[in-house]
C-alpha cells in the first residue's frame, strides 16, 4: 500500500510541475508578445520538454519567418552531417616550366578548394604570416631560389557567383558581406583606418589600411564625425558604375586610428601578390606594378605541396561562435561541390533542403538563398 502511494504521489508531482512549466512559459509569451516594441512584429514560438516530448508553448510555428543568422544552424549541421567532422580544406602549390639552378622559368600556381582560414587570425597555423612562410618553405624545398615568372591563383573549382543573389550593396562592402571564392585569403577582409574630427560634422580622414597595401583598393571617405561613443556607423560601397568606392555614415568624435573593417576587392590576387613580393624580396606595391592584368595559366602544371585546413568542427566552431557570414558561404558551395560537383549556392542550397526533408522538415519550409 506503501508503494502505491508513493508512485501516486510521485506521478501527481510531475504532472502539477509540468503544468507549472507551461503556465510559466505562457505567461512570459503574453507578456513579452504585448510589449509595444513588438507592435507590428509577427512571432513564432515552439518550446518542447526533452525528457518527455511534450509541447509547452506552440504560436505560429508554420508561419514563414525571417531566421536572421539562425538559420547558420542548418548549414552548420548539414555540412557536418555530410562531410564530417574531420573533412578540411586542400589549397595545393604546383609551378609551370623548368627549374634551372635554383631558378623557375615559370609561375608558381596556387589551387584552392574553398578554405575560408586561409590567412585568417583564428587559429595560429592560418595566419598570414605563417601561411606565406609556410608556402615560401616548400617552394625552397623544391630547389627554387628565385622565379622568373609571376605567382597566379587558380580558382576554377566552384562555379556561379562569389555573392548570393540578394544581398544588398549597402552590406557587399563590408567585412560581413564578402563573398566566398575557391580561394579566400585573410577571410576576405581588410582593415581600414580613420581619423575623425573634434566636432559633429567634421570630415573624417583617411589614415592607412590593415595590411599596408590593399590590392584593388580605391576609395573616397565622404563620412563624418559624430558624437562621443555614437560607435561605428560607417558603410564601404563598392564601385558601381563609378571607378571609386565611397565610404559614407560616420564615426565616433575625437577618434585617431579608428578600424572600419571592408570586404576584400580581390583577395586571391591579394594572396599571389603578398607571396610573389616575399619570394622576389619586393613589396607588394612595386609587384602590383609589373603584374599581368590578364594573367595565363600556362600547363603542364607540376603540384609539389598540399596545405590543409583545421578540421571541419574547428571551422564550425568560429562559424556558430562569431557567426562569421563568410564561413557559411563557404560551407554551403562546399556541400554543393561535394555533393553535385557545382560549386554554386542554388546546388548549395538545395543539399541542405533535401538533407532536412529526410529528417522530417519539408522541403517549403526552408526558404534557404545562401548559407
Amino acid at each position: 500500500m506503501k508503494k502505491i502511494f508513493l508512485l501516486f504521489f510521485a506521478f501527481m508531482w510531475v504532472h502539477v510541475n509540468a503544468q507549472d512549466v507551461k503556465s510559466t512559459f505562457n505567461n512570459a509569451y503574453k507578456k513579452f508578445a504585448t510589449d509595444g516594441k513588438f507592435k507590428h512584429a509577427s512571432i513564432g514560438l515552439l518550446v518542447i520538454n526533452n525528457t518527455t516530448s511534450q509541447t509547452i508553448t506552440n504560436v505560429n510555428t508554420e508561419v514563414g519567418l525571417a531566421p536572421a543568422s539562425c538559420q547558420k544552424v542548418f548549414t552548420a549541421t548539414t555540412s557536418y552531417e555530410l562531410l564530417g567532422h574531420n573533412y578540411s580544406y586542400k589549397t595545393t602549390l604546383g609551378f609551370t616550366g623548368k627549374i634551372i639552378d635554383g631558378v623557375l622559368n615559370g609561375d608558381i600556381i596556387i589551387k584552392g578548394s574553398g578554405d575560408p582560414t586561409l590567412g585568417s587570425w583564428r587559429y595560429e597555423q592560418t595566419t598570414e604570416d605563417n601561411v606565406l612562410s609556410e608556402f615560401k618553405k616548400a617552394i625552397s624545398r623544391q630547389g627554387i631560389n628565385e622565379i622568373k615568372g609571376h605567382v597566379y591563383t587558380d580558382e576554377s573549382l566552384w562555379q556561379g557567383e562569389v555573392i548570393p543573389g540578394g544581398w544588398i550593396w549597402e552590406d557587399v562592402g563590408n567585412y560581413y558581406g564578402a563573398g566566398a571564392r575557391a580561394l579566400n585569403w585573410r577571410e576576405n577582409q581588410f582593415d581600414l583606418i580613420l581619423k575623425s574630427g573634434s566636432n559633429i560634422g567634421d570630415t573624417v580622414a583617411y589614415v592607412g589600411t590593415k595590411p599596408g597595401f590593399v590590392e584593388g583598393l580605391d576609395l573616397k571617405v565622404l563620412a563624418t564625425s559624430a558624437r562621443k561613443g555614437s560607435g561605428d556607423n560607417s558603410y564601404i560601397y563598392i564601385p558601381l558604375f563609378n571607378k571609386f568606392g565611397y565610404v559614407r555614415g560616420t564615426i565616433p568624435v575625437n577618434e585617431n586610428l579608428f578600424e572600419v573593417s571592408g570586404s576584400m576587392p580581390q583577395p586571391a590576387k591579394q594572396l599571389a601578390i603578398s607571396l610573389e613580393a616575399l619570394l622576389k624580396k619586393s613589396t607588394a606595391e612595386n609587384v602590383d606594378v609589373d603584374y599581368p592584368k590578364e594573367p595565363v595559366i600556362e600547363k603542364p602544371i607540376t603540384m609539389f605541396f598540399t596545405h590543409n585546413s583545421p578540421p571541419l568542427d574547428s571551422i564550425i566552431f568560429w562559424f556558430l561562435k562569431r557567426s562569421i557570414n563568410l564561413y557559411g558561404e563557404t560551407l554551403i558551395k562546399t556541400l554543393a561541390y561535394q555533393l553535385t560537383k557545382t560549386g554554386d549556392t542554388d546546388s548549395g542550397a538545395s543539399v541542405i533542403r533535401n538533407y532536412w526533408s529526410n529528417h522530417s522538415i519539408e522541403p517549403a519550409s526552408l526558404n534557404i538563398i545562401d548559407g
